[in-house]
């Protein structure tokens, strides 16, 4: 291959990118107004643009080493470029985010396959995909060493196709400047697009942008807490998280978790929060809120500088024993490194080969240190449990709930789709959770600790089962109730047991354990963002965050905020809606970000 049919190997490229980056533009909707249009158009051919560079250069030193290694490496990295363009709007028609080092890091992590779990067809696929991938790009290359284009020509496309770059460029500046939401909106739909923003340099000049910037975390030393608490401990039980992976609220019935709902209506002393939201739509985020009380933009400094939560501070001060036992990795995420950071010896994996398995091993070894712990200390329990987030159990498990999914293959999933099977196969698996939970509710009350003990049970987040009819499946890609809702139970000594059906989050329990239980006096400010959850005070809005975007949710308002600053509505069940929450919740929930930082 001669540098010229190496350049239109890269325009064929481009042009193959661009129609496949529809895709984008199918799932997420098309703007039909002349400017959102011409927008689209823009942006697609840029952003494509932009890697066509990228691959024409490394071609071109390819071509140094002799025109058959110039072709059979536009074979070999077209084929990359093409398969990671097709993976990530898989992973974006699922998920509504885009490949990301974060998510590469988790996936390729040491849980990645306890955390990733695809059936034996998924993989025959994607091999078949690949092959058809390779078999493409041959073609095209073959097609490009073909095409004789003179300099002239060369010249007036190069031109061209930079100046549609320039365009998008330049269109995408005057929409941030101006704010216009057909602009705006548009750049989260395509992979890894970094249009320019002239907004500092205008202000240099003396222009103001018609709209502030959103706050965002500023970088600094996190001042967290604000001030040393100041508790008074009376009382210390033994304290007991349970966690279910992808707990959806509407799972909790007496027909999916009959043992669970029945332990629930016995005690005199259960506390049933009917209205709970997680922090977050993903784990990272979810456990993140329940134990700081703060969002899960602060990950990456707390997890840098190993910052343990004040709760486990406190915890550590008045002598609790811990008993951390989580089923899937507890280092990937690597809560190792934030919210169990200075705990000795800390259990990272479970064995097992399946969720159900690492489950039972979990909870064997919970069960175990409750036998040789020091019984002249109080001890903090963490059990976090992830079969249901795997639609797994046991294979001789009881299934009361038919027909279900024999396999959950994504690909093969669309918003036509029935999700009753799969939705059937989601309850069976919480069915077992429970079959689980009931063990522990007995060796408990065997050990004589079902009285001293302070339960939590909640879930990390939901799962959505093609609710709402729009392809989501699973957690991480909205902010629905599916994906957000979560029961919330606490079993609590010497309480008396209610029903509570005001607001509440993952934000309120560390506020409620310090202050009813520890006795500190701090104002809540002064190391979470929640409320008490024994105070019926309306919550005004609430904080969800997943891996990319921010939510604020006020009442059955949903406004979601993109990493460019763009902002879409909803409402509960993820419906577009025209109802923005309000601007004082929405300054008040960002100022969350900066909170913390001095």
């Amino acid at each position: 291959m001669k540098i010229k049919n190496i350049f239109a190997f890269c325009l064929l490229e481009m042009l193959l990118w661009s129609v496949l980056s529809l895709a984008y533009f199918f799932v997420s909707g098309f703007y039909p107004s002349v400017t959102g249009g011409t927008f689209t158009a823009l942006f697609i051919l840029g952003n494509s643009f932009m890697f066509a560079i990228g691959l024409f250069a490394l071609l071109a030193l390819a071509r140094s080493l002799g025109s058959k290694t110039a072709f059979w490496t536009s074979v070999i990295l077209g084929s990359i470029f093409n398969l990671i363009l097709c993976v990530d709007i898989l992973v974006y028609s699922q998920y509504r985010f885009h490949i990301s080092l974060a998510m590469l890091q988790l996936f390729f992590g040491p849980a990645g396959r306890e955390i990733f779990v695809f059936p034996p067809s998924t993989y025959f696929i994607l091999a078949a995909a690949v092959m058809g991938l390779l078999a493409g790009t041959w073609a095209l290359a073959k097609l490009a060493g073909k095409i004789n284009l003179s300099g002239k020509k060369i010249a007036v496309i190069a031109t061209l196709c930079f100046l549609l770059f320039a365009g998008y460029n330049g269109m995408y500046a005057w929409g941030k400047f101006m704010l216009v939401p057909s602009v705006l909106s548009q750049v989260p739909y395509l992979p890894w697009a970094q249009p320019l923003s002239m907004n500092r340099r205008l202000r240099k000049m003396g222009f103001e942008p018609k709209s502030q910037p959103y706050e965002t975390p500023r970088k600094g030393t996190l001042n967290y807490p604000l001030a040393p608490l100041s508790c008074k401990t009376q009382e210390k039980p033994n304290i007991l998280f349970i966690l279910i992976d992808a707990w959806r609220a509407d799972a909790f019935t007496p027909e999916i978790m009959p043992h669970t709902f029945a332990a629930y209506k016995n005690a005199s002393n259960a506390l049933y929060f009917t209205q709970h939201l997680s922090g977050g739509n993903a784990t990272e985020a979810g456990v993140f809120s329940l134990f700081y009380s703060m969002p899960h933009p602060y990950w990456e400094t707390v997890t840098a500088n190993k910052i343990r939560p004040v709760l486990m501070q406190e915890l550590d001060k008045n002598g609790y024993e811990f008993g951390i036992y989580a089923s899937a990795r507890i280092n990937s995420p690597e809560f190792s490194q934030n919210v169990f950071s200075h705990i000795d010896n800390l259990r990272v994996s479970s064995n097992g080969k399946t969720k159900w398995q690492r489950d039972e091993d979990a909870q064997k070894e919970f069960l175990q240190f409750l036998d040789r712990r020091d019984t002249s200390r109080p001890f903090f329990g963490f059990l976090f449990y992830d079969s249901a987030h795997g639609f797994d159990f046991r294979p001789d498990a009881e299934k009361p709930f038919l027909p279900q999914a024999e396999e959950i293959n994504y690909l093969t999933l669309s918003k036509n789709t029935d999700p009753a099977p799969y939705l059937n196969r989601y309850k069976n698996s919480v069915h077992y959770m429970d079959s689980l939970l009931a063990d522990i509710f007995t060796e408990l009350k065997k050990r004589g600790l079902d009285q001293n003990t302070l339960i939590v049970l909640t879930g990390d987040h939901g799962q959505e089962l093609n609710d709402t009819r729009q392809n989501f499946w699973g957690h991480n890609s909205n902010f629905a109730k599916y994906q957000t809702h979560v029961p919330l139970i606490i079993w609590w000594p010497n309480r008396e047991g209610k029903v509570l059906n005001y607001r509440t989050s993952h934000y309120d329990v560390v506020p409620t354990l310090l202050r009813q239980v520890f006795g500190c006096e701090n104002p809540i400010e002064d190391y979470g963002m929640g409320y008490d959850l024994l105070d019926a005070t309306p919550r005004p809005w609430t904080l969800i965050l997943s891996y990319t975007n921010k939510a604020i949710r006020e009442g059955n308002k949903i406004s979601v905020l993109n990493n460019y600053g763009a902002i879409e509505n909803y409402d509960e069940n993820y419906s577009p809606s025209p109802a923005p929450v309000s601007a004082k919740a929405l300054s008040e929930a960002l100022k969350e970000f900066s909170h913390f930082y001095k």
